[in-house]
């Protein structure tokens, strides 16, 4: 079965039957939510974000190397968030290409995302993320998947923590000289 933009309506949930439209329009949604939040984000700006989620919602927002202790929850996955945003933040989110899996419930996306992490840009930062939804249309869980080791090596050097201390400049990473993170 081909994944691409899958419309077949033979005993797939309702979701699949609303069509993929619907589908990306939710995650788009999402995702412009996300983009809108920095570290000075108010608490309803938060719960705005939180209100994507199941009541019972896995997410694993940095990538899934934190398989071990992903954020259960709505207001889980909000703190975990607000930790991220204090580090970093998407100013650009190019989605190269999505798909959506025969039962129409799950969504792949793969990003080439701009981040600004404490103050220096990060262009790009290849990331994909696999989004299921439940049969109410919230997120169900969510995992990112990426290369994180050129945030980390930002992180370090402005921190003077973090397991990257010898390495060259990562190709793609820029000082910014203006922006929000400054």
């Amino acid at each position: 079965m081909p994944l691409l933009e899958y419309e077949s309506l033979h005993s797939l949930p309702i979701m699949a039957a609303t069509g993929n439209k619907d589908l990306y329009a939710k995650l788009d949604s999402l995702y412009q939510t996300i983009d809108s939040l920095t570290p000075t984000s108010t608490p309803k700006e938060l719960t705005a974000f939180g209100a994507f989620f199941s009541p019972h919602c896995i997410a694993y927002l940095t990538s899934m190397r934190e398989h071990e202790a992903p954020s259960v929850g709505p207001q889980a996955t909000i703190s975990s968030l607000r930790e991220l945003l204090k580090i970093q933040h998407v100013v650009e989110r190019r989605i190269l290409s999505r798909a959506i899996s025969p039962d129409g419930l799950t969504c792949f996306v793969e990003m080439k995302n701009k981040l600004h992490v404490l103050g220096q840009t990060l262009d790009p930062l290849y990331e994909t993320a696999v989004v299921v939804f439940d049969e109410e249309g919230l997120v169900r869980e969510l995992k990112q998947y990426c290369c994180r080791s050129h945030v980390v090596q930002i992180v370090q050097e402005k921190t003077g923590e973090g397991p990257y201390k010898d390495l060259p400049i990562p190709k793609g990473r820029e000082e910014v000289r203006e922006g929000c993170c400054s």
